[in-house]
């Protein structure tokens, strides 16, 4: 038989595990079976239900299902032992959140139905950093660097004939080239 309570101490080992969703409050029933495996209803303030739960390897996953639409799937380890999130919108574009240990995000990676795929990863100090690569249109790389109040940016575009355009303050012209040389390696540009 199935139970079902609100007692709020039954599932504290799932949400925890979940680092890059501790910042949810709101309340939660919880449902036992008769194997003794345990889920979480939670139903956050802006009225999001979020379902917690373990695999068969314990580790603790959570499903959610917004309001526009748009399902999360979030895991507490990875492949790479770390937490992770996917995300997938009513237009078909996916999106996977790669956190730290601390449930911080560091990386994410968009996939678009039109098969465009944008990486980003958030720098120290602030920087972000991204490569959009186009199916029609080139590589873009892009980045956002903070410096005395004010964010610094730059970009360099390697177009599908082989040109090469660039934008944006200098240093960060030339730190996108510094830090992506193995995909501009020969790439030669006037900044």
């Amino acid at each position: 038989m199935i139970e079902l309570s609100k007692n709020t101490n039954e599932l504290t080992e799932i949400v925890p595990a979940l680092v890059q969703l501790r910042h949810l409050s709101g309340e939660s029933v919880y449902i036992s079976d008769p194997e003794g495996n345990k889920i979480e209803i939670k139903t956050t303030a802006e009225g999001t239900k979020i379902v917690f739960t373990k695999d068969e390897e314990g580790r603790s996953l959570a499903i959610e299902e917004r309001a526009n639409g748009t399902k999360l799937y979030h895991i507490s380890k990875d492949s790479t032992g770390l937490p992770s999130s996917h995300e997938v919108r009513e237009d078909k574009t996916e999106i996977i959140y790669f956190y730290n240990q601390e449930g911080y995000l560091k990386h994410f990676v968009e996939l678009r139905p039109n098969g465009n795929r944008i990486s980003t990863v958030m720098g120290k100090e602030g920087s972000i950093y991204s490569i959009d690569q186009k199916q029609i249109g080139g590589i873009i790389f892009q980045a956002w660097i903070p410096e005395n109040n004010e964010i610094k940016e730059g970009l360099v575009w390697l177009h599908p004939d082989g040109e090469v355009s660039t934008h944006g303050h200098k240093e960060v012209i030339l730190e996108l080239l510094n830090k992506f040389h193995r995909f501009l390696d020969g790439v030669r540009v006037n900044v």
